[in-house]
């Protein structure tokens, strides 16, 4: 899959075939950025969200689809004319019993990689994707994420969803998914 991934802080792009992320430090309410966001692409304000039994906020027959993600003071947004998407944003911090949460939620190969080298930065890489891809899809955790392989480079197809990490820095993870 080579989708595009644009980002932006002021007005969303125009490319329809993009998937459009916001990412920043908003003094608003993350509902208000949100509205605020979804008003510069829709040309008026938007009407109530709807959420599904998950708790993943939509809006009825609109073809914009829309995630997002908070990690502290960051907030991260994902929007696609074409499909559901998901996104994710996690603060690289020490985990508890690291060792027992890995084998508890990455398969082999995960496992192999998170220990190889840079065990926080990459946990939390693949934590931020195996979200992302739950997020897309409009469901919660899983019992089985182990089963949610999101290993790999660029694009990555897991279980109907296309993921990828997404490069930011300031001690952050994040990931963006598409459900097609």
């Amino acid at each position: 899959m080579q989708k595009k991934i644009l980002f932006f802080t002021q007005n969303p792009p125009l490319d329809k075939d993009a998937i459009h992320i916001w990412m920043g430090k908003t003094k608003l309410s993350h509902e208000m950025q949100l509205r605020h966001l979804l008003e510069l692409y829709l040309g008026f304000p938007p009407p109530k969200f709807v959420t599904n039994s998950k708790g993943k906020l939509y809006l009825p027959d609109s073809p914009l689809h829309f995630n997002l993600s908070d990690s502290k003071e960051w907030l991260a947004i994902a929007f696609s004319w074409e499909a559901p998407v998901g996104i994710d944003i996690e603060t690289i911090r020490p985990i508890e019993e690291m060792d027992q949460f890995i084998i508890d939620y990455f398969s082999k190969e995960e496992q192999a990689y998170i220990k190889e080298k840079d065990s926080i930065v990459r946990l939390f890489e693949i934590w931020s994707r195996k979200e992302a891809c739950f997020k897309a899809m409009g469901i919660g955790l899983q019992d089985d994420m182990d089963r949610w392989n999101c290993c790999g480079k660029d694009w990555i197809f897991v279980n109907e969803v296309w993921v990828k990490s997404l490069p930011i820095g300031n001690n952050l993870a994040a990931a963006v998914a598409i459900y097609q």
